[in-house]
């Protein structure tokens, strides 16, 4: 049983944290894998996967938030950026050319990718908790009416759960997966997606998927935030972020005139 985050965003990108700043957060989150997912960029998620690769922390897999008018889409364990500006069926073509899967992002009503039921069909997963519906019951609701349509289509669709992280709250891994892999590692993670073999969990431990993966789980769920600080932490990040800001506006940060002593 893994723990993860499939929706992350770093830096450089839109997100606050570097890959190796974003490994110690999902260690504190009790996350076992997340996947860095930028904005219509793998650089970023390479980057991470790269870090990764000493083996120590939580998985990081390289990915991309596919971003198009019409759709939303997480690509994980992909290595090339995917064309956005293409139909939402497309673009799962590509990342499932590349070896990877396909997750529908946010589908909210306002997305009309999605429309299709042969699109539907073709996804991995589908995010059916997502962070930002802890505030907005209608797109929970969205979110929800999505995930039981595309389960309609697909039995095996994965339901995923994501924070959608990009540095501030909501947290890293408050909505998050459960997966049940036959092991730890990219392709062990990959194939229980494919298999939906996993269970979206939102930020009270509310399950969704699978009935049968339900009973199974039972009470065992992982370990979840181990974070004694979070509030100092949040705060330190702000003013670094501040201090970034001033010296993309300013040129340089602010400096005192040294005091001078007469001879």
């Amino acid at each position: 049983m893994l723990s993860g985050d499939f929706h992350v965003h770093a830096f450089p990108g839109d997100g606050a944290l570097a890959p190796w700043a974003l490994r110690d957060e999902a260690a504190r989150a009790g996350l076992d894998v997340i996947v860095v997912t930028n904005h219509n960029q793998t650089f970023t998620g390479r980057l991470a996967g790269w870090v990764s690769r000493s083996g120590i922390g939580p998985l990081m897999l390289s990915g991309q938030e596919i971003t198009h008018p019409e759709y939303h889409m997480i690509a994980v364990g992909i290595h090339a950026t995917v064309n956005p500006n293409q139909s939402a069926a497309g673009a799962i073509a590509d990342v499932h050319a590349q070896g990877g899967v396909a997750i529908a992002a946010h589908p909210s009503r306002r997305f009309r990718g999605y429309d299709a039921e042969g699109t539907v069909a073709l996804l991995d997963g589908v995010e059916a908790v997502h962070s930002f519906g802890h505030q907005d019951s209608e797109f929970r609701a969205d979110l929800s009416a999505f995930y039981s349509r595309a389960r309609r289509i697909n039995q095996d669709v994965a339901a995923i759960g994501s924070s959608d992280f990009h540095g501030m709250p909501p947290p890293m891994g408050r909505c998050r997966t459960y997966l049940f892999v036959r092991e730890r590692s990219r392709e062990g993670v990959l194939d229980a997606i494919r298999d939906g073999r996993t269970l979206a969990v939102d930020g009270d431990g509310g399950l969704t998927g699978d009935p049968r993966l339900i009973a199974l789980l039972g009470d065992k769920h992982p370990v979840g935030r181990s974070d004694p600080h979070p509030t100092w932490r949040r705060v330190s990040l702000a003013a670094a972020w501040l201090g970034a800001l001033g010296l993309i506006v300013f040129g340089e940060p602010v400096r005192t005139k040294p005091s001078r002593t007469k001879n």
